[in-house]
Parts: C-alpha cells; structure tokens; sequence
C-alpha cells in the first residue's frame, strides 16, 4: 500500500513483528503480540503432580505464572539454565528460553504454511514456517504449546497458590 505524505512516498509493508528467542541451540519466534513480557529466569516453586515440562511456579509482580520448560514440552531435553535465560510471559504462562535473539518483521510474503515432514518438534506446535536470516525457522503455535488441558487445571492451582501465599 502507498501513501502519498508532502510530496514523499511512504511505503507501507505487511510485515508483522516477531519475537526471536533460542532455544536448544536453534532460533523459534513468537507473534510479538502474544508476548506479554520477558523477564530474567528467577526461583521456581515446584508444583507435585505436574507433567514433567512444567517445572513449577513463580511470582512476577504479585502474580503467581506457571512456568514450562519448551524443550522439554517439544522433547529436546531440558533448558540449561545460564545468564541469559529467560522467562517469556504469554497469557499467563512463562516459557523458559534459552536467550532473547530480537524482536523484528517478517514480510508476509516470507511466511509458508507449516510443512508436514522435517521438524525437531511436533508438527501440531508450529503454525508456521518463515524465511530467516536465508533460513527458515518455526513460528511457534502458542496455543498448542500451553494448552492448558495437558498442563492441567493451571487456574485452580494458581488460586490455591495465591491463597497460600497471601
């Protein structure tokens, strides 16, 4: 689309922003818009009966979040915990990430639909596929990947944990 502003041509693109993150020593990105925020990776509660990937619960600002570890959600392995681990906050539920890559677009015309062979992790976790840095990467699928039945009644336990402690 083009718009003509004091005699200058403004170009205006259908590039969506992205949120770039590392994990397992490859590069995944997130619609920025369903990254509430980033924190560095703090303490975590451990939480009994959980599946394996949620590591447990912490509290950011008042608000209890429970925390997922994505490689071992995609089964990768585990996140190693270093200086530039982070937590990134989507609907109330942190990812742990290796490190923070960028935030930047991606031309719509960069963005394929998701392949059905030649992924590390599930298909059903990748909506997704985008030209990268002359790669091609995984544009995660948020919902599947927090899918709160496979996590299991995250609502309930964060008000159990709320009132205990308050």
């Amino acid at each position: 689309m083009e718009i003509d502003i004091d005699d200058e041509l403004l170009l205006i693109s259908d590039a969506k922003q992205y949120f770039f993150f590392k994990a397992g020593g490859d590069i995944y990105a997130l619609d920025a818009h369903d990254v509430t925020e980033m924190v560095e990776y703090q303490s975590l509660t451990k939480v009994p009966l959980m599946p394996s990937f949620v590591k447990g619960v912490t509290n950011i600002r008042g608000e209890i979040i429970t925390v997922v570890d994505l490689l071992q959600r995609f089964d990768l392995g585990e996140v190693k915990i270093s200086k530039k681990t982070s937590l990134v906050i989507i609907n109330k539920i942190a990812i742990i990430i290796d490190e923070v890559h960028e935030v930047n677009t991606i031309a719509e015309e960069d963005i394929k639909s998701s392949l059905d062979f030649g992924f590390k992790i599930d298909k059903r976790f990748v909506k997704n596929m985008a030209r990268y840095n002359d790669d091609y990467i995984a544009i995660l699928n948020c919902e599947e990947i927090l899918n709160t039945d496979e996590i299991a009644n995250l609502e309930v336990l964060s008000w159990i944990l709320n009132l205990k402690m308050k």
